[in-house]
């Protein structure tokens, strides 16, 4: 979940490395977009890259060291306006992370905090940069990112008043921190922000999401820069630690191929079998957490005591939350929201755009959403600062009193280009938002013929022939589009023509008719199957398409469910080869028009790689070697009493 700095399309404070709208722009009530808009032309490779605003406001630039809770040093830069000082505080912004602080406060939001008389703070997490210490994903954010607050909030230029943002894990180390409880915390604004790292993000109900995973525990900014200190400290000889650099980055090239590895659990040991480590050292102390989180594949007391979920109702400072429909944390920047808006006394605020992670532009995947439609567009950073003056400088209401700002883009693509509009409502999902039941029907030809598939309101009937279909980990449905990341080895992110996909005989389709009436798609959609494998384990995967008059298959949302894991991630339950099972499949959640004349699609497979490990259809799956491998054939049923059934969240 790397949010590097550098990136031109966003920051890892969550703001967008553009200028912001003008003013006439900026944080208006939600603007609508144009339907229909296509997507521009790529601008020329030539074009010099636009220079990240900076402040027009003076300022210091200062280095502290200070002491976490067991004496570990951190590491953290200040950046305050020129002046300020005992007789002029300031309020401060913190962001904690492993991605390396900046050397400037540029970009967008930044420049204008610094403009608007804050102070900025970035620290090194533990482990990471300057901090000493080892770092370990998650482990120590808690008690560390407490410590910093309070001690950034006693320093004598400040008023005492402390807010903190970023975006992906700069995100969510500060939920950790507020259920501390630190003195001087006034507010949190985490982007892009996971919560249960076992139900999404790094695994998903009971599959691993092979290829962030992958891609962020051999990155630069983490193995790499492990790397990096261990040479520093001379742990490592440099011609080793060239040669370790070389691995890292040879396995990445290697994807997707590297999200089948088998074993899977021997992956990191794999990368470095040709560098020559010196005797004391081994691929478990450069890349630590791998071992540690691909030994336990079930939900236990390791995975929740860095699941912030249990402890929101220790959370008592207000929150901006902001993910995207395409994003890999959507899950668990909804999950924190819904969670703290039932459980902290303090007023939490949701913003959902047509975003990815590390994409924030209005163009995204295959389609365009229009100039409002990105970061910038929007005026996230304006209503960052808005939100901090109001609840860390305490200057006016963010909202009307008892209000909540939710604000989401409502997607749509009409005449075969991209568009839609923002939409504000007191709640998310919406009030008037109601579930809906589509059930799955075929003459038994959806895996091989996309006109039998039928996805309608009506309810199974007796004796409808099933869908069989053969899942193969060795040929497994590539991955086209979604909510991926990280990094320059991963595919597109975003919604991307499925048809490529939906021509393979083990994908079965499941289409309505042309739609009479538009319909809104607004919450959560489940998938709930009924299904059977002749394996002692598989995987289903389901995905949620609009598809256009003309024929395009543009992707919305989609899930997968490890089959021993369907009664929960902490209780495997045996399958029992061949007989019919219940599994649900949570898809995450959309808000979307499908006009009418547009059809909407269900696509029910075995695999999606590489952004999940293929099931090798063995019981230990990470553990599986490539002789273990084999194939399962698969069925779906959709009858009376073994029916399967898509869920949908509609405003009628």
């Amino acid at each position: 979940m790397t949010d590097d700095s550098s990136d031109t399309d966003a920051t890892d404070d969550g703001s967008a490395d553009e200028a912001p709208p003008p003013e006439s722009e900026a944080r208006k009530e939600p603007e609508k977009v144009e339907e229909g808009e296509a997507k521009d032309e790529p601008q020329e490779a030539e074009e010099e890259e636009e220079e990240a605003p900076k402040p027009t406001t003076p300022y210091v630039s200062e280095e502290y060291v200070h002491d976490a809770d067991d004496g570990t040093t951190l590491a953290v830069r200040v950046f305050r306006p020129e002046g300020s000082g005992p007789d002029d505080p300031v309020p401060i912004l913190l962001q904690r992370t492993p991605y390396g602080r900046p050397e400037e406060p540029t970009g967008n939001f930044r420049s204008m905090a610094i403009d608007a008389g804050y102070a900025l703070a970035f620290e090194d997490v533990r482990g990471r940069g300057e901090s000493g210490g080892e770092f370990l994903p998650w482990v120590h954010e808690g008690a560390d990112g407490r410590a910093t607050i309070e001690w950034l909030a006693d320093r004598p230029w400040t008023t005492g008043d402390v807010g903190t943002f970023g975006g992906s894990s700069p995100g969510q180390v500060q939920l950790f921190a507020a259920a501390e409880r630190p003195e001087g915390l006034r507010a949190i604004s985490p982007m892009f922000t996971p919560g249960d790292l076992h139900r999404a993000d790094f695994f998903q109900d009971g599959a691993m999401s092979a290829l962030t995973f992958i891609t962020w525990s051999l990155d630069e900014s983490v193995a790499g820069h492990t790397v990096d200190r261990m040479e520093d400290d001379g742990t490592l000889p440099t011609d080793v630690a060239d040669d370790c650099r070389d691995a890292l980055s040879d396995a990445l090239e290697r994807l997707p191929d590297l999200a089948r590895h088998r074993p899977l659990v021997d992956l990191v040991d794999d990368a470095f079998a040709d560098v020559d480590l010196p005797a004391d050292v081994g691929p478990a102390d450069i890349v630590p957490h791998w071992d540690a989180w691909t030994s336990r594949p079930e939900y236990d007391d390791f995975w929740r005591s860095f699941d912030p979920e249990p402890d929101y109702g220790r959370i008592e400072v207000p929150g901006l939350h902001g993910t995207g429909w395409w994003e890999l944390c959507q899950s668990g920047t909804l999950a924190n929201f819904a969670g703290l808006r039932d459980r902290s006394s303090a007023p939490q605020h949701l913003v959902v755009g047509p975003w990815a992670h590390q994409f924030t532009d209005a163009e995204l995947g295959d389609l365009g959403f229009g100039e409002f439609a990105s970061l910038g567009g929007y005026g996230y950073g304006e209503l960052q600062l808005a939100f901090f003056d109001a609840y860390v400088r305490g200057e006016g209401p963010f909202v009307a009193d008892g209000d909540r700002l939710v604000e989401t883009f409502r997607t749509t693509v009409v005449d075969g280009a991209g568009g839609g509009e923002w939409t504000a409502h007191d709640d998310w999902p919406p009030r008037d938002a109601a579930a809906e039941r589509w059930y799955l029907h075929s003459e038994g030809d959806a895996a091989t013929d996309r006109a039998d598939g039928v996805l309608d309101r009506r309810r199974p009937g007796k004796f409808e022939p099933v869908d069989e279909y053969t899942h193969d980990p060795t040929d497994p449905v590539p991955t086209r589009g979604g909510p991926l990341c990280c990094g320059e080895s991963s595919p597109e992110p975003g919604p991307v023509d499925q048809r490529p996909v939906e021509e393979r005989p083990d994908v079965c389709t499941y289409t309505t008719e042309p739609l009479s009436d538009p319909l809104e798609l607004a919450g959560s959609v489940t998938l709930r199957l009924t299904a059977s494998t002749t394996a002692p384990d598989t995987d289903f995967t389901g995905k949620l398409v609009h598809v256009t008059d003309g024929g395009s298959a543009y992707n919305l949302c989609e899930g997968i469910r490890r089959v021993r894991y369907r009664h929960g991630r902490d209780r495997p339950v045996p399958v029992d080869p061949g007989e019919p099972l219940r599994v649900e499949i949570d898809m995450w959640a959309c808000h979307h028009r499908v006009p009418a004349g547009d059809r909407l699609r269900l696509e029910v497979a075995s695999s999606n790689h590489p952004r999940f490990d293929p099931h090798p259809g063995t019981v230990d799956p990470w553990e599986a070697s490539t002789a273990d491998v084999r194939t399962a054939e698969q069925t779906v049923f959709h009858e009376l009493d073994r029916g399967s059934v898509l869920e949908l969240t509609v405003r009628r």
